[in-house]
């Protein structure tokens, strides 16, 4: 009994002292940190920086291009040799052993390390531009998620006004009927209508649930699963002159890019044309002879005789690199116009479309719907016609928020085109650029 108490002692003793060895921030460290379940455009964009492997990847690859380059004016490594000769049994008369200790080193001719340098460095601009086109898509990818996540919310806001057209409807037709204005049959169909529309709220809501999902993967935000946007659609967005854009497409990360893979096709030609020119090899050799305690130095000179090997798979591979480079620059100059023009066309079209509706479209539907509305209140409609100018009211609205969606997306597609979307300093000119107009 007693080994037992004793035994028990000493477990709760080592227990005691195991928390008390624990540090008081292990806990606090292991705690996530906490995500705001809502966030902003900017707080989206700098959460994707932290968080997408792509450009921790990138990031990778430039720094083992830099140690690439800084190694790459390095001579070849110098060679020792060691030659012990007549070593036989049967030796002639006069002959003794010989040890010949020699150091060679071969010499690069033709600019080749100038040409290395050269190569490394474009390698270096390449990955960066490559890094900063990964950015860009980034960005474009993050607000274009953002803007599904708000649009969705929109469409939900719609379809709720729809749920209280349709509340009410169903309440005047109770009425309607209970004064024996209408048939019951109306009130049934009262009744289907604002069963159609709940329905319809539950799938945007799926919807909306589902891109906040798309939200959360884009950004990369480990426990971010329950997060939505912040904020509400830009309905105003500056049209720019489209010979404006055009100008300024040469300065598009996107283009800069081919400019810097012909550019590195160049010099990895350059230096295949450099290492057609065979490296010499000088030598030094120290010749002892300890039978007779003599000893004597040799320098020497050795060339290749480049008359069968001349590099030329490597010429060949090079020279094509070198023009593939040259169409793909052009091809993408090409694409990049056809895409910016078709951007901006789409652009000006959905913002022509909004103001149309704005103006006319939505005013006037909505007045014809509280008049029919009325009108069936009173007895001098019939609730098909309501029915018809309340889906009208609200398909005009709808039309109206794809206008919007439109703009936005095309307003996004033309910045990454022309290379201002950034993280995460992208959202601060979107936010400076765009007001609000009224919301229907």
């Amino acid at each position: 009994m007693r080994i037992q108490r004793f035994a028990e002692c000493t477990i709760v003793f080592f227990l005691l002292i195991g928390c008390s060895a624990v540090p008081p921030t292990q806990a606090n460290e292991a705690l996530p940190a906490s995500i705001p379940d809502k966030i902003t455009l900017e707080e989206a964009l700098e959460m994707a920086s932290r968080n997408r492997h792509e450009l921790t990847s990138f990031q990778t690859d430039v720094d083992a291009a830099e140690i690439k380059l800084k190694h790459a004016g390095l001579p070849p490594n110098p060679e020792i040799g060691v030659e012990w000769n007549n070593l036989g049994n049967d030796l002639p008369d006069g002959d003794t052993k010989e040890t010949i200790i020699s150091l060679r080193q071969p010499l690069e001719i033709g600019g080749k390390p100038s040409a290395r340098k050269n190569k490394g460095k474009a390698e270096i601009l390449r990955l960066q531009r490559e890094q900063a086109v990964a950015r860009l898509d980034i960005a474009a990818e993050v607000k274009k998620t953002f803007l599904e996540v708000l649009s969705a919310r929109e469409r939900l806001a719609l379809q709720h006004e729809a749920g209280k057209i349709a509340s009410e409807l169903v309440h005047i037709t109770h009425e309607q009927v209970a004064a024996g204005k209408i048939a019951a049959t109306e009130e049934t169909r009262a009744e289907a209508g604002k069963t159609e529309t709940i329905a319809e709220s539950h799938k945007l809501k799926r919807l909306l649930a589902e891109a906040e999902l798309n939200l959360a993967t884009v950004i990369a935000e480990p426990g971010s699963a329950a997060i939505t946007a912040e904020g509400r659609l830009s309905y105003e967005i500056a049209i720019p002159d489209q010979q404006t854009l055009l100008a300024g497409i040469k300065d598009s990360p996107l283009l800069a890019l081919r400019r810097s893979e012909s550019q590195f096709a160049t010099l990895n030609l350059s230096l295949e044309q450099a290492n057609v020119w065979p490296e010499p090899t000088v030598s030094l050799a120290v010749r002892e002879i300890p039978d007779e305690d003599a000893r004597a130095v040799a320098v020497g000179v050795s060339i290749p005789l480049p008359f069968f090997q001349r590099n030329q798979t490597a010429l060949a591979e090079a020279e094509a690199t070198v023009h593939k480079a040259a169409k793909n620059e052009q091809a993408a100059t090409r694409s990049l116009q056809t895409e910016l023009i078709k951007a901006h066309t789409i652009l000006v079209a959905a913002d022509q479309e909004a103001r149309m509706l704005q103006t006319d479209g939505l005013g006037r539907a909505k007045e014809a719907a509280e008049a029919v509305q009325e009108g069936f209140r009173a007895g001098k409609y019939r609730y098909s016609d309501v029915l018809e100018a309340s889906k009208f009211l609200v398909t005009m609205k709808g039309r109206y928020l794809d206008a919007i969606l439109d703009l936005n997306r095309a307003a996004i597609a033309l910045d990454r085109l022309l290379g201002k979307l950034e993280i995460p300093a992208a959202s601060n000119k979107l936010a400076s650029s765009s007001s609000s107009r009224s919301n229907p």
